[in-house]
């Protein structure tokens, strides 16, 4: 990655179908949000790139670059007037293919030109950009004549950055790269430009977002304007991370985000033979079989059937992160009981053609329990006694009483 200006970005630039993919800084102008390669600016008289030395006019400067791949180098100067000049290549200096690892220093020994430091005074910044291939950067500088050294335009900021996407979009995302240096022209003011956020999240590659804008993907180095910032961290699967951070000028703050694995719902359908069952979760309704998918959080739970005239139903279902769970129950219907009181002791009982006991000499009084609901037939059978017949219905849960007389034959 770059040094400290590798991912810097105050606003986003959205890609759309026109343009590629950049994000704007009022430190760095333009970034790429997630670069596959490096480069490197520094000016004399801060080896590190990681200040803003400061010139007075008329001083003499040189600039250096050094990119990570090999690539081809463009170098821009960007004044606060809105004064663009492509500082490299340029008519002297026409070979801008560098290989990876070597530092080109302009202008070059021997170069049959200087760079003077020249009003306006104030905050100017060298923008360094590396690409895999060739770019035409017509859009940012050009030559005024044939015997003009350097490419110049007065696009200011604004109009780098628009001019930036058409020259950056024909190549693919990953193929570019930029860095930015910043001096002072004059005295350093007494309080500095611009403050560092340094965004980090575990796990990294969260956007991160600072006051609504996309500023890369963490851990990215964010240099904004001093004062109060909403920072704000969005991964998928992870619930998103939202703070505020003082920025102090020329201070660096760091916000790192544990972020939390958001817990994915799953989901459950619920099914019962008969259909047409009443189904509680946890005591609350949710639905009547068959239900369809109904989502819960992941965990283990108590499914209730109820469908009158068949007995209650309780299971225990586990509901899995993504996934759809069937519960499916048999529901047994609510048996019911007939009492037959016959005069006849020891009298043969037979349910629907079935035979279900003796009458009990004495009492006279034969229960017959978990009996279905529904139209039933009873036979009572004795030898030397009439037959008797008849036929009832029962419902769930009742009792039927039948009183049988039999008489002699």
């Amino acid at each position: 990655m770059l040094k400290r200006l590798s991912g810097l970005a105050l606003l986003l630039a959205l890609a759309s179908a026109a343009y590629a993919q950049i994000v704007v800084s009022p430190q760095a102008i333009v970034v790429n949000p997630r670069p596959s390669f490096g480069v490197e600016v520094w000016l004399d008289r801060d080896a590190t790139g990681d200040g803003a030395p400061t010139y007075q006019v008329g001083d003499e400067v040189r600039i250096s670059v050094r990119p990570a791949e090999d690539s081809y180098i463009y170098v821009f100067d960007v004044r606060p007037n809105g004064e663009v000049t492509q500082i490299f290549p340029n008519r002297f200096d026409s070979d801008n293919f560098v290989r990876s690892g070597r530092t080109v220093t302009l202008p070059p020994s021997g170069a049959r030109y200087v760079f003077n430091i020249a009003p306006p005074r104030g905050l100017s910044k060298v923008i360094a950009v590396a690409s895999r291939s060739p770019l035409d950067t017509r859009e940012l500088a050009r030559f005024e004549n044939e015997s003009a050294i350097f490419a110049r335009s007065s696009i200011g900021e604004e109009g780098f950055v628009q001019g930036f996407r058409i020259v950056v979009n024909p190549i693919p995302q990953a193929d570019w790269v930029t860095d930015t240096a910043l001096y002072y022209v004059g005295d350093r003011p007494a309080q500095a430009a611009f403050g560092t956020l340094q965004l980090r999240s575990n796990p990294s590659g969260a956007e991160a977002y600072v006051d609504g804008s996309f500023v890369g993907f963490t851990p990215v180095s964010f240099g904004t304007r001093p004062g109060r910032h909403e920072v704000r961290f969005v991964l998928s699967g992870y619930e998103e991370f939202v703070t505020n951070v003082n920025v102090s000028p020329g201070r660096t703050e760091t916000v790192s985000a544990d972020l939390r694995q958001r817990v994915q719902a799953g989901t459950a359908s619920f099914t019962s033979s008969p259909s047409g069952a009443d189904v509680y979760v946890d005591g609350r309704f949710v639905g009547t079989t068959p239900t369809g998918s109904i989502r819960f959080q992941p965990g283990q739970y108590r499914a209730t059937f109820e469908l009158p005239g068949f007995q209650s139903q309780t299971v225990s279902f586990r509901v899995t992160q993504g996934r759809d769970t069937n519960v499916d129950v048999s529901l047994r219907g609510m048996s019911a009981s007939v009492v037959i009181q016959a005069n006849v002791g020891g009298a043969s009982v037979f349910l629907d053609g079935n035979f279900a006991g003796n009458i009990p000499s004495g009492s006279g009084r034969l229960e017959l329990r978990d009996v279905q609901p529904g139209r039933h037939e009873i036979v009572v059978l004795a030898p030397g006694y009439s037959t008797y017949v008849t036929t009832f219905t029962l419902e769930a849960g009742r009792t039927v009483e039948l009183n049988v007389r039999q008489s002699r034959l």
